[in-house]
């Protein structure tokens, strides 16, 4: 009786097998990395490098928990970067005295960075929102004119001379551990309370996960949407700060090359490409990988082109995974 019943169980086998993928790889990558490293790079797994690590993975890691709000929401904010690099040297310039006759406090010139992010984010979620443009577009747009503005502003020149208040949150240290990855570390467990404890960090996962269905059940979604863009230029402020205290001075093209890092950290660290699902531990997971990756290849005496061989195979296989989930 037994060997007439037939169950095909495959699809079954291949869904939880594509979910364990999704929702374990990243950790299980992570702790590749490090038994792989820790066997052939002798200075690897030293406390001076693991401090080493966090401190170069501090603002690319402040960058990707910018870009997580608006991917949950399946959303994209490509503009972060050069938002960074605006900000940065607005605060800068008037805070050092390079646009006005006289210098502006830093607490003013932070919210004058803090206002332009606000205001220019709101422009991206305004569009997107309101005339169904893809924020893909509308974030590329501001990318455009964030760079534009950046370079006019400041004539192209860096700006030195910054106050000690500007430098200081990511040029210290504190009980040893880089000031810079103590700010990434606490912006990180904020935005998660945020997503796990808010009634906006809910409405992100429903909104990512089935907008339509959002709607039905009252949801604001043009208010989140445009939320989401808003919270992640605002982010750019804090990476501007933490940026100048990095290089001691501000350079209107610092966002060079961080465009694409943090948004790869974030699907790296297994959230959906689609938006509704993912969170902060992945992300942080994910530039966790970055780092390890780049660090451990360092020390191994892999140049440059090497190491951008090896974070695409990996971002290869991340995509793959996560398309794979869906």
């Amino acid at each position: 009786m037994f060997s007439e019943l037939k169950v095909d169980v495959r699809p079954a086998i291949e869904s939880v097998g594509f979910q364990k993928i999704g929702q374990y790889g990243p950790i299980f990558g992570l702790i590749g990395l490090y038994a792989l490293f820790s066997a052939f790079a002798d200075q690897f797994l030293t406390y001076g490098n693991q401090l080493n690590i966090l401190r170069q993975i501090s603002l690319i890691g402040i960058l990707a928990v910018a870009s997580t709000f608006p991917i949950l929401c399946a959303e994209i904010d490509l503009s972060i970067a050069q938002m960074m690099e605006l900000t940065g040297v607005l605060i800068a310039g008037l805070a050092t005295g390079s646009y006005v006759a006289q210098t502006v406090s830093v607490p003013v010139a932070v919210l004058a960075g803090l206002a332009t992010a606000v205001f220019l984010g709101g422009v991206s979620g305004f569009i997107t929102s309101r005339f169904e443009v893809p924020s893909f577009m509308t974030t590329l747009a501001m990318l455009f004119l964030a760079d534009g503005l950046s370079l006019t502003i400041s004539g192209n020149r860096p700006i030195r001379g910054l106050p000690e208040a500007l430098t200081a949150l990511g040029g210290s240290e504190i009980f040893g551990i880089p000031s810079i990855a103590l700010v990434f570390l606490t912006l990180l467990a904020v935005s998660q309370l945020i997503l796990s404890y808010t009634r906006f960090g809910l409405y992100i996962y429903a909104i990512g996960g089935n907008r339509e269905s959002a709607e039905l059940v009252g949801i604001n979604v043009k208010r989140v949407r445009m939320g989401v863009l808003v919270l992640s230029a605002s982010f750019t402020v804090l990476a501007a700060i933490v940026a100048m205290g990095r290089i001691g001075s501000v350079d209107p093209n610092m966002g060079t090359g961080l465009l694409l890092p943090p948004i790869a950290a974030v699907i790296l660290g297994g959230a959906n490409l689609f938006g509704g699902s993912g969170n902060m531990i992945g992300t942080l997971v994910g530039v966790l990988i970055l780092g390890v990756l780049a660090n451990g290849l360092n020390l191994l005496g892999i140049g440059p082109d090497g190491q951008l061989v090896a974070q695409g195979i990996v971002l290869l296989v991340a995509v793959l995974a996560n398309v794979s989930r869906r």
